[in-house]
């Protein structure tokens, strides 16, 4: 600042902490007390409490740089974490620049003096550095971390060398293709260890895929060490192979002794095992036992390993056994046993030490899934990485990838900057990182690189890490802390700190600086402090003259007691009982009573007991019949939240005013938004709305995630897909479990609810979305479900109504807009909803209608950045879910990925606990005016004994709880905590709704809509609960045809369709599940089924006995081969190419090509043959038709093409009849398959999934194709067609169903316009002659099998498949 005092300055003042010297008798702090200087600090570390106006604080800081340092806006460079934070920062941002100008132009007396506190002072010449920073504001670099990375990328495309079109792209919604892909490739048609394991983890544990995938799409942007590190699987087999093949060998020798019983057997039951222990002992033995066996009977170390992997040896090899013997006993132990049973042993106990060796404990599903896990992560890593590469696209961690790539020297030592950090230093002055807390090694090393290694940059980072709460996005406090340290290393300074609280009252701060300061909460070796903060505004205060009531509240439960009869039995047995039996015995008649607190509970039993209890008994009873399930105490917990919640907002009371909220605005009534209560789950928070409803108190819950992330947007996708298709179960079954009809998955399966007045009111709704009037549509839809009445009035939830009607308001307008049918309407709902298109700048934000005047219910992460007067915190005492997966960092801070362990160890648990206890301080410094904490008390009598159990993440809470109850009870007058007790009485469940209303409700229904329809929680999702309904009525899946026909014929010889008796039904599972879909269509050898209506003569055309040769061998390998080549081919070179010899000279087709034949098995001589059917394929004339002056292609020219088309649709599950279709008007199927002779198929409920091999457009008509690679006698047009008809008829009909689905094809019109037809290519036959005829003109047919169904067909097809009740 300017000593010389200018006339025409002005002095604006800092009031930020980090510009201000600590005030005499301010708290003292474990951190930096000195001010910040930008003239030294060009390092800086500053740690802001919550509530210490760090947002203030950036913004001053921003104003010091430009001010004081003359560093012009656009070179200081603002990141933060979210949208909305930057959003926030802009703004106050604008909005002080603009304040500060107002300020100079009005030239205030007050700003205008010197009043010897840090000023900034604004002279002429500063006045023109904040309008330009003013009129240039939106350029302002304030970004978030990947919103900066995708800058410079793009800003840099020259200096970080990667392409100028790349698209961002959501790896979750790529990753399933490539997943897919890479176990067709690998995994599927490759003879490796790998995939060896993957397909016995398939067999063995159920084939979970979605399991599998769901993890590795999780651990894909992890770091970290892999404990246990399992070994290669070939590695592994032939380690256990040694040990393994010792033990059978023995064993076989042991059996050869006694046939009747196995010697082991014999021995351990004359071993002196322990009585508790025996039972395991000898199952185990009898499960390796049962191994052993299966070795004797051939059984291959694969097929036995995963039912070994389940085996505790432990339990065999070193059993607990006691010290004496017992009459008829003969051993002590394993190790008396005699020497051939001891050698047994010992080799038992090698295969133990192999899987110890390996940390090979758990399920054997468990292992085995982790096992393909490790072994493929990498694989499935290099395979998205190279289709993201292909396709230009790339992630939010890709983006941070290639600029840590891109900053890091390539030569460390050397420390020369790249090209992408000297274009980003010569951009950016000064970093300026928010909420640097939740950072991560790559995002540290970036900014890193960039500034803090430059000598002329400057880096701050700003953050608390009191508030690290975001591990599980990948968030690393241990790098948060490292990075500190480096800070502290190079300036030789601690952090800063803001000193001052400006959120919280006086009372209230006093009560949290003495729950978190101490070393209990923030232990200093884990570097993370408290730093007691002092009150920034003491006019802060609720005032509410409710008596015993302070700032920090604590509800004290009540004990619960239930008399049980099952614990008075379970007494009974136990040796020396702690309570007399009879005395027990009296208290009989009271089993099944409930009593709340200790008082009541005594009074009760004496009353019945006619006597006096002695202490020793009131204590043993007290203990013995404790209620002690956190489950029941939550429950009451949140009605005592509600009944607190009802008295402060004076509810029901004759006294009309309600306490008031004093801040630096003025003093106001308290309101119910005012209010926020604090949940850890989500049904934590459904158990607390249900509370809030039965004393009539309005309540929201607040969710962060916008209008089409919400159940509403699935169930109006569900509710429009069973109007689009009012007669298909599946989908109607689907939209029974949504809101608009409340039914349970139970009621599904009564027949009495497909009734005919349902039915029609769908296709009633079905005639108004084909005529395009959806805003009638929708409030129909509204008027007979009665789904806002029902919402509001059983269930109260104003949130869901909101976003249900605010949906009808925008698919309505939408569809106006865009002219859309229903079925576009549909998918364009369904690309809202996966996040494939925006909806528009404000459509997908919610609308806070009524929720203004609400009380708030959120998570405790939701929370963060937010405050309430008064917050109440709920739940967390059953502590969090269980994962699957543990992280943790080991003690030299590398982080751990544990697979195998459900635990982490106990070394490191405090790493869990330490994020759960940081939640909590989140959590309680929401408060302003007061915080109601939930306690937990001890049972009288009985020292250590919580009343309830309590999780360990709010254990340590709890015991300061204790501590300050104590001080309460001991201290008359405390005005900083107060306690009551709570949950002295049962909480009444019931909710009574006048039948009236009822009844009013309810002027249409279906004739099994429930009495009162059962409202479905947010964890009960009805596309989880209809996934659960098609796993228990699976159908088949779409996988191999031929499979399915064999299966077909097989049943059908066994009994027809006119048989009364239920046929078994088809289900091909595996195929689907893995994700495979090349169907084995070929073999070494192949046999036609003998077709009855063909003479002899031309029976042995087709039936074929010698296949022609061919130097490309058969069996599915060449399939998957010439699959996947066609699948992967760029047709422009092929296009481009004069021959086939031309084509195969070019270095990257000769190198997909080995390598794709390399990688099936085949020879290097057959590449020739490849080439040639590929070109052949590709660039022989097709004649799409059957007639002569039919339209010729040559595939190579296809401009718009679709391989690999994935489709999935639902299939019924009924018999079918041949009347079923014979009844039906002009709906008989050419063929063997005619209305007079069809032979259905039984299917079960499900869908049916499957995949094209090839779609394209040509002339406007949409065609498809499947590619065939089986080896026949010839090609010519009866051969193939006989083929298809034989084997893939079922195939088309399916195919040409799929097809029209997907095109939305659903009208004749539509259909004849733009469907062509379908074709099957046998491609060892393309471009050859006739063998028959040896016309050269019919070369295009050779080969070549065309159909093209017309729409009676179609609807044949498809009534095959959907018959009218199923």
């Amino acid at each position: 600042m300017s000593e010389t005092h200018n006339s025409t300055s002005v002095y604006i003042e800092k009031q930020s902490d980090l510009f201000l010297a600590e005030l005499e008798g301010s708290v003292q702090s474990d951190i930096s007390g000195t001010v910040f200087n930008a003239d030294n600090d060009r390092l800086a570390v500053i740690e802001a409490s919550a509530g210490t106006g760090k947002t203030f604080a950036l913004v001053e800081l921003v104003l010091e740089l430009l001010l004081e340092q003359e560093i012009p806006l656009k070179s200081i460079l603002l990141v933060t974490f979210t949208e909305k934070a930057t959003a926030e920062l802009r703004l106050r941002l604008r909005t002080k620049l603009r304040d500060l100008l107002a300020a100079c132009e009005q030239n205030d007396a007050p700003f205008t003096t010197v009043t010897g506190v840090p000023s900034w002072e604004i002279n002429t010449a500063r006045k023109k550095q904040l309008k330009a920073a003013l009129l240039d504001f939106d350029s302002a670099p304030v970004y978030t971390i990947h919103g900066f990375c995708k800058r410079i990328l793009r800003e840099f495309a020259f200096e970080n060398r990667q392409l100028f079109e790349q698209q961002l792209c959501d790896t979750e919604l790529l990753f399933p293709e490539v997943f897919r892909g890479y176990i067709r490739r690998k995994l599927l048609s490759q003879n490796t260890p790998v995939a060896e394991l993957f397909a016995l983890y398939v067999k063995y544990a159920e084939g979970n895929l979605v399991s599998l995938e769901k993890d590795i799409v999780f651990l894909l942007s992890k770091v970290g060490e892999f404990r246990p590190n399992l070994p290669d699987f070939d590695v592994f087999k032939t380690e256990f192979s040694t040990c393994w093949q010792l033990l059978v060998s023995l064993d076989l020798s042991l059996r050869k002794q006694n046939f009747l019983q196995h010697p082991l057997r014999s021995a351990f039951e004359i071993t002196a095992l322990n009585e508790t222990s025996s039972r395991k002992t000898m199952s185990n033995l009898d499960l390796l036992l049962e191994s052993l066996a299966a070795a004797h009977a051939g059984a291959s170390i694969v097929e036995i390993l995963p039912n070994f992997l389940a085996i505790d040896l432990g339990a065999v090899t070193t059993p607990r056994c006691r010290k004496n013997l017992k009459s008829g006993e003969q051993w002590l132990s394993t190790k008396d046993f005699p020497p051939e049973e001891l050698a047994w042993i010992d080799a038992v106990a090698e295969c133990e030490k192999l899987l110890q060796n390996y940390n090979l404990s758990g399920s054997s599903k468990k292992i085995l899934k982790a096992w393909v896990t490790q072994q493929v992560l990498e694989d499935v890593r290099r395979e998205l990485a190279q289709a993201k590469l292909e396709q230009g696209a790339f992630d939010f961690d890709d983006l941070l990838r290639i600029v840590e790539e891109q900053v890091i020297p390539q030569n460390v030592e050397n420390s020369i900057p790249t090209a992408l950090t000297k274009a980003v230093r010569k951009k950016y002055v000064c970093a300026i990182v928010d909420e640097f807390q939740d950072t991560d090694r790559r995002q540290w090393n970036i900014f890193q690189q960039l500034f803090l290694e430059s000598p002329e940059h400057r880096l701050i980072v700003i953050g608390d890490p009191k508030q690290a709460i975001y591990s599980f996005r990948g968030a690393d406090i241990f790098t948060y802390l490292q990075a500190r340290k480096t800070f502290q290393q190079k300036t030789s300074r601690i952090a800063f700190a803001l000193k001052k609280n400006f959120r919280s009252s006086e009372e209230m701060l006093r009560g949290l600086n003495q729950i978190f300061s101490g070393g209990t909460w923030f232990p200093e070796k884990r570097g993370i402090l408290y730093q007691q903060v002092g009150c920034g505004k003491p006019e802060l205060k609720l005032k509410d003259d409710t008596p015993n009531r302070n700032a920090i509240h604590l509800l004290e439960m009540q004990a619960q007691f239930t008399i049980s009869g099952k614990k008075i039995a379970e007494q009974k047995k136990v040796k020396n009982p702690k309570i007399s039996l009879t005395l027990l015995a009296e208290l009989a008649a009271l089993s099944g009573n409930k009593y709340y607190g200790n008082e009541s509970f005594l009074e009760a039993v004496q009353a019945e007991l006619g006597k006096e209890i002695s202490v020793e008994n009131q204590s043993a009873l007290l203990n013995l019949f404790l209620d002690e399930q956190a489950e029941n105490a939550t429950i009451r917990f949140a009605e005592e939240i509600a009944l607190e919640i009802k008295a402060l907002l004076r509810i029901g009371s004759t006294e009309n005013q309600r306490p008031l909220w004093q801040a630096d605005q003025g003093e106001r009534a308290l309101k119910e938004q005012d209010i926020c209560v604090l949940f850890r789950k989500s049904n934590e928070g459904e158990i607390l709305g249900k509370a809030l409803r039965r004393h009539g108190i309005d309540f929201s819950f607040y969710k962060q995630k916008g209008l089409f992330d919400g159940r509403e947007a699935l169930e109006i996708l569900d509710l429009l897909e069973a109007v689009a298709h009012p007669v298909d179960h599946s989908r109607t079954a689907k939209l029974w479990l949504t809101r608009f009809f409340g039914a349970n998955i139970n009621e599904l399966a009564q027949a009495s609810t497909w009734d005919a007045d349902f039915i029609h009111q769908l296709q009633e709704w079905n005639s108004l979305a084909e005529a395009r009037r959806f805003r009638r549509l929708f409030d129909q839809i509204l008027q007979r479900t009665k789904l806002i009445e029902r919402e509001l009035l059983l269930g109260g939830d104003e949130r869901s109504v909101t976003n249900y009607v605010h949906l009808f308001e925008v698919l309505n307008r939408k569809a106006i807009e865009r002219h859309l049918d229903l079925f576009e309407l549909i998918q364009l709902l369904r690309r809202f909803i996966e996040g494939k298109e925006d909806p528009g700048e404000n459509e997908n934000l919610l609308r806070l209608e009524s929720e203004r005047d609400a009380v708030q219910l959120m998570t405790m992460h939701a929370a963060k950045g937010l405050e309430f007067p008064v917050v109440f915190l709920f739940g967390g005492l059953t502590g969090s879910l269980k994962n699957t997966i543990q992280f943790y960092h080991d003690a030299a801070e590398k982080p751990i990925i544990d697979l195998l362990n459900s635990k982490i160890p106990e070394e490191h648990e405090w790493q869990v606990e330490a994020e759960q206890q940081r939640l909590l301080y989140v959590a309680m410094t929401r408060a302003c005016g007061r915080l109601y904490l939930p306690y937990i008390g001890y049972l009288q009598g009985n020292s250590g004994k919580r009343i309830c159990k309590v999780g360990s993440g709010y254990s340590m809470l709890n015991e300061q709880l204790s501590m300050i109850s104590e001080q309460i009870f001991a201290e008359k007058h405390n005005s900083t905590f107060s306690s009551s007790l709570v949950g002295t009485s049962a909480v009444n469940l019931e909710v009574i709704i006048n039948a009236t209303e009822q009844e009013k409700l309810r002027e249409w229904k279906p004739t099994e809509l429930p009495e009162v329809p059962e409202i479905l929680t947010e964890t009960e999702n009805p596309n989880r609960l209809f996934s659960q309904l098609r796993f228990k009525k699976r159908g088949f899946v779409l996988s191999s045809f031929s499979r399915m026909n064999r299966k077909n014929e097989e049943q059908n010889a066994a009994q027809k369709w006119t048989n009364s008796k239920e046929i078994a039904p088809v289900e091909i599972r595996t195929a689907a599940e893995l994700g495979l879909r090349r169907e084995n269509d070929e073999g070494e050898t192949t046999q036609f089924a003998e077709v009855q209506s063909l003479d002899s003569t031309s029976e042995s055309q087709f039936t074929v006995n010698k296949i022609r040769k061919d130097s490309l061998p058969g069996g599915a390998q060449t399939g998957n081969l010439l699959h996947e080549l066609l699948e992967r081919i760029d047709f422009s070179a092929i296009r481009e190419s004069k021959s086939a010899e031309d084509w195969f000279a070019l270095p990257a087709v000769r190198r997909m090509i080995s390598s794709i034949n390399e990688r099936y098995g085949r020879s290097s001589e057959t590449e020739s043959r490849i080439v040639e059917i590929i070109w052949n394929t590709l660039r022989t004339p097709l004649r799409l038709g059957k007639t002569p002056d039919a339209p010729e292609l040559e595939l190579a020219d296809v401009k718009k093409d679709l391989r690999e088309a994935d489709f999935y649709f639902p299939i019924p599950n009924k018999e079918g009849k041949a009347e079923v279709i014979k009844e039906t008007k002009d709906m008989d199927i050419p063929g063997r398959y005619s209305a007079s002779s069809v032979e259905g198929w039984t299917i079960e409920k499900g869908f049916l999934r499957g995949s094209i091999d090839f779609l394209f457009e040509h002339e406007a008509k949409i065609y498809l194709l499947d590619w065939k690679s089986n080896l026949l006698k010839n090609y010519g047009p009866e051969s193939v067609e006989h083929e298809v008809m034989e084997n893939y008829e079922l195939q088309l009909q399916i195919y040409t169903l799929a097809t029209s689905y997907w095109f939305n094809l659903d009208s004749e019109e539509k259909y004849n316009e733009k469907f062509g037809g379908v074709l099957y290519l046998f491609l060892r036959g393309i471009g050859e002659k006739s063998a028959s005829s040896g016309d050269s003109a019919n070369s295009a047919n050779e080969g070549v099998y065309f159909k093209r169904p017309s729409w009676t067909e179609l609807k044949a097809y498809e009534t095959r498949l959907s018959l009218e009740k199923y």
